[in-house]
């Protein structure tokens, strides 16, 4: 392997340069550090620092989130049937967007000292707008690892170093915690203050490296898509667009397998390690629970992100994408039941048991981890068989799908942990002479017993349920190397005839 092969410029028609594949990277770990803040800390900062109720913070995230999903067949649907130049269906996106975003993530963790209603009523106006302009960007950085290569094989090398940027960014976006616990206790800044702080950071920084993703080039041109219709036709023809996705089995299944795993009762990792009796004493320092939960976010994503640079030969050693996904589920189930059985009967407050949870779980995440890979992989593959089907390329329309399942996965968890907190009895209200506790320290003192009692079951075996339902739907997939290249060969043999006929024209 020659030194710095990343920065290799050698590029064909198939083929994307090393350099812009790592651009197109770098821009997923911008994307992922800012909406990895949004998606996994706004529950939080709503419930445990502007002191919403739990109940009403899942309908607020829920909602929104919701809403999020809901917009993004429409806007991929849009995308497909704009009129654009020749390599430039998704490309402007990545460029015009991301700063908008990056203010709008900013303005979501900024107190202004509203009552309840107006705060609900502050952040469904934000996320709509920040939504709106998401949309746009996910689809497009997202749509085109499809439109980088007619090779299947270049396709999924692009999604693997895409997914593993994307990875990187939510690695990033992790350390969070520990930055708060720090500063936090380190009387550095408040923990309202914490939170605008790093929003910045993550929001508007990670938005800015977004931007590098626009280095990638177009290489599968839609030549459909070129011609001026007017508005009618093309509103009939992005409704037969979204008809037609009756005919993807493979985005239907992927989508549906994904749904139904959101289904486990898990709540934000932070009501579990910052809760009372979960820190540590190693060799005289005190490990918190921020940092506990940092070391855990690591052993759980370093294993997976290495194996991530071998998740191409992984998935053709096993015999395909379906393989992979299988086997994922199933350690996940079996390695999660030990754990449980480690840390039960409150073991996992002792550091020797809370360490061999973290190796038994950290272990199947390196399966786990490649699905990412495995899904975007599918959904490229599913992108050429329609384009068969149907005559037309439907990046848009595919990938808004996977950003509405995404967005659908996340909404659907904020409903349950809303009142998930309300069964096991959270308190939002609890002071301390006077003064009302907020964030880590309001977290630390519940001392409702159901929560007491249920925050090891939810942390562990709640994953272990979605991961059944994952399981049951996915065996439904069919993944046939045989076919997928006999699809491309015919797609090969389609458009150099087109071209052919163009020319003679």
């Amino acid at each position: 392997m020659k030194p710095f092969f990343l920065f290799s410029k050698e590029e064909s028609d198939t083929k994307v340069a090393n350099n812009r594949l790592l651009s197109h990277a770098i821009g997923l770990t911008g994307q992922n550090m800012a909406y990895s803040l949004v998606s996994s800390r706004l529950f939080v900062f709503l419930n445990t620092v502007l002191g919403i109720p739990a109940e009403k913070t899942g309908i607020i995230t829920g909602v929104s989130t919701m809403w999020d999903a809901i917009n993004d067949p429409l806007i991929g649907s849009l995308m497909d049937h704009r009129k654009h130049r020749p390599g430039h269906k998704l490309r402007p996106f990545l460029l015009w967007t991301p700063i908008f975003i990056g203010i709008l993530v900013t303005m979501m963790f900024i107190d202004w000292g509203f009552d309840t209603n107006k705060t609900i009523l502050y952040i469904l106006i934000l996320y709509i707008l920040f939504d709106t302009f998401y949309s746009f960007q996910d689809i497009a950085i997202w749509g085109m690892a499809s439109l980088s290569s007619p090779s299947s094989d270049e396709r999924r090398r692009v999604a693997q170093w895409i997914s593993i940027g994307a990875g990187l960014g939510g690695t990033i976006a992790g350390l969070f915690p520990m930055f708060k616990d720090m500063f936090v206790r380190g009387d550095v800044m408040s923990e309202k203050h914490t939170y605008l702080f790093f929003a910045c950071i993550f929001g508007i920084g990670g938005m800015l490296i977004a931007m590098l993703a626009y280095r990638m080039k177009e290489k599968v041109i839609d030549a459909n898509a070129q011609e001026d219709i007017p508005p009618a036709e093309k509103f009939r023809a992005m409704m037969k667009t979204l008809w037609n996705l009756r005919y993807n089995r493979t985005l239907i299944i992927v989508c549906l397998a994904r749904t139904v795993q959101c289904f486990s009762l898990t709540l934000p990792w932070e009501y579990f390690f910052e809760s009372e009796g979960v820190s540590y004493n190693v060799f005289g320092t005190e490990i918190t629970g921020g940092t506990a939960q940092i070391a855990y976010g690591y052993v759980m994503g370093i294993p997976g992100a290495i194996a991530n640079f071998f998740t191409v030969p992984i998935i053709k050693k096993l015999g395909g994408n379906k393989r992979l996904l299988v086997y994922a589920e199933v350690a996940s189930i079996v390695t999660r039941l030990i754990a449980f059985a480690i840390g039960a009967n409150d073991r996992y407050k002792n550091i020797g048991a809370l360490l061999m949870v973290m190796a038994v779980v950290g272990s199947s995440q390196i399966l786990t981890n490649m699905k990412d890979i495995a899904h975007r992989s599918l959904l490229t593959n599913s992108v050429d068989e329609m384009e068969l089907k149907t005559g037309e390329r439907t990046e848009g329309i595919a990938f808004s799908m996977q950003n509405f399942v995404s967005k659908l996965t996340g909404a659907i968890p904020k409903f349950i942990q809303g009142y998930m907190l309300k069964f096991m009895g959270f308190n939002e209200n609890i002071t301390v002479g006077g003064k009302k506790l907020e964030g880590s320290a309001l977290v630390r003192a519940q001392t409702a017993p159901r929560f007491l009692k249920y925050r090891w079951h939810q942390f562990i075996l709640g994953p272990a349920i979605g991961s059944v339902l994952y399981l049951i739907v996915i065996l439904f997939l069919k993944d046939d190397q045989t076919h997928i290249e006999e699809v491309e060969r015919q797609l090969k043999e389609k458009r150099e005839t087109a071209e052919k006929m163009a020319a003679e024209i």
